[in-house]
């Protein structure tokens, strides 16, 4: 069964500039590294691990976090949805609104019986 969807950090970019998914991707993973850093066990569900784990996972920097995260896209452990539209490029651009919905979608294999 899905989990509810939970809001997420909000990005400051200017509205009508067009970025792309990779810039989205970074400040997503940015943030998510800057609002962590100063907690032992973050709740929710993060792209990737951060400071509190990295050691576990081999992440020193944000730039390893950021890079763990371009890689996990192209694996396809998670997708992403811009107003209900699935970007499939990383070089795809993408212009923002103020009303513009972005929706990270992280996949997990099933455990099959």
């Amino acid at each position: 069964m899905a989990r509810a969807a939970e809001p997420g950090p909000t990005l400051s970019f200017a509205a009508g500039v067009p970025i792309t998914l990779e810039d989205l991707i970074r400040e997503r993973v940015t943030l998510e590294w800057e609002d962590r850093a100063d907690q032992a066990a973050a709740a929710g569900r993060p792209l990737v691990h951060y400071p509190y784990d990295a050691a576990r996972h081999g992440l020193r920097t944000l730039e390893d976090a950021i890079a763990l995260a371009l890689d996990g896209f192209h694996r396809n452990a998670f997708f992403v949805t811009v107003d209900d539209r699935q970007v499939t490029a990383l070089d795809a651009p993408i212009t923002l609104t103020p009303a513009t919905m972005i929706t990270f979608i992280r996949l997990v294999p099933l455990v099959s019986g």
